[in-house]
């Protein structure tokens, strides 16, 4: 199973075990696409211990990579330090080189990934933003380039765009397309927000505070169609208000109630997307007194309208 936005996925793949080279044995279920400069990856890892994949890449790559669940880390020579990944973070690197291993902790591990060639990357590395000219000045002289100093939280909105990528019902040429629009628009977010988080301080939360901000993004999600205040979800994870607006948007890079549309907007645009529901049903089950205020939100949070999504199914 993958988890995307709260949502449980089967991955649409046989199950294998697989041996490392020190004996470590993990059930894997993995989904994978390639086309010319391009290797799309799903995975999820079952494993008692920590688990060692020993890779080697000569090539250069730009590496897309999303932490779903779990704690992995990448080791290599042509880093000073290792790369580590938590649940619920991703990261955007540049590699001239990749020779060594990554390693999975226990026990379960849920991945996203896209590794992009050259012929590929050189067309998203633009100068309008600051991180993306850094991280070009970087490539161009042959170094490993991270768009941020530190890996950042995974948005609803990239939950989406995953879940969407793993169900592309498309076949051929317009699979391929769509995965590169996709791609395309799955850079956009990672590049934003690490422009957004340029100039701040890496997280400095104590881990326990880290597992309640979790539990209240997680509350936050359960009751995301009931009525709930900044107190109740700050008691539901025994947090007091203060550390609850400013851990959660530290940690997700949005407050709690832009999470709580963030999740109404997903949830909307995925059943106008499968149809049979009208914009003023959508409304109501929203919490919307009126619809014309659903359709302003819903604007103004995609930048058009839910008439608009219906009318391109």
């Amino acid at each position: 199973m993958l988890i995307l936005s709260g949502m449980t996925t089967t991955l649409p793949s046989p199950e294998i075990i697989y041996t490392d080279d020190r004996g470590a044995r993990a059930q894997i279920r993995s989904i994978e696409y390639q086309w010319e400069d391009v290797h799309m990856f799903a995975t999820e890892s079952r494993h008692e211990q920590p688990v060692r994949y020993t890779d080697k890449q000569e090539t250069p790559s730009l590496c897309m990579y999303f932490s779903l669940e779990g704690t992995g880390y990448a080791v290599t020579s042509n880093r000073r330090e290792d790369l580590q990944v938590a649940a619920n973070q991703h990261v955007l690197c540049y590699s001239p080189y990749f020779e060594g291993h990554y390693v999975l902790e226990p026990s379960v591990s849920r991945n996203f990934g896209i590794d992009i060639g050259p012929a590929f990357f050189e067309r998203l590395l633009t100068s309008d933003l600051d991180c993306l000219l850094r991280m070009g000045d970087k490539i161009a002289r042959g170094q490993v380039a991270d768009i941020s100093p530190w890996p950042m939280h995974i948005t609803p909105r990239q939950q989406w765009v995953m879940k969407e990528m793993i169900h592309c019902s498309y076949e051929g040429q317009m699979k391929q397309l769509y995965y590169e629009a996709k791609i395309i628009e799955l850079f956009l977010m990672q590049a934003q927000q690490a422009e957004n988080l340029m100039g701040r301080k890496p997280l400095q939360i104590k881990a326990a505070d880290i597992e309640k901000l979790h539990a209240a993004r997680q509350f936050v999600h359960l009751n995301m169609f009931e009525p709930i205040s900044l107190q109740q979800v700050a008691r539901a994870a025994g947090l007091n208000d203060f550390k609850l607006k400013k851990g959660f948007r530290e940690l997700f890079g949005t407050t709690v109630f832009g999470y709580l549309n963030e999740l109404k907007m997903n949830h909307a645009k995925r059943l106008l997307q499968d149809g049979g529901v009208s914009v003023g049903d959508i409304a109501i089950d929203l919490g919307y007194s009126e619809p014309q205020n659903f359709t302003k939100a819903f604007k103004r949070y995609y930048g058009y309208t839910p008439g608009e999504v219906k009318g391109r199914h």
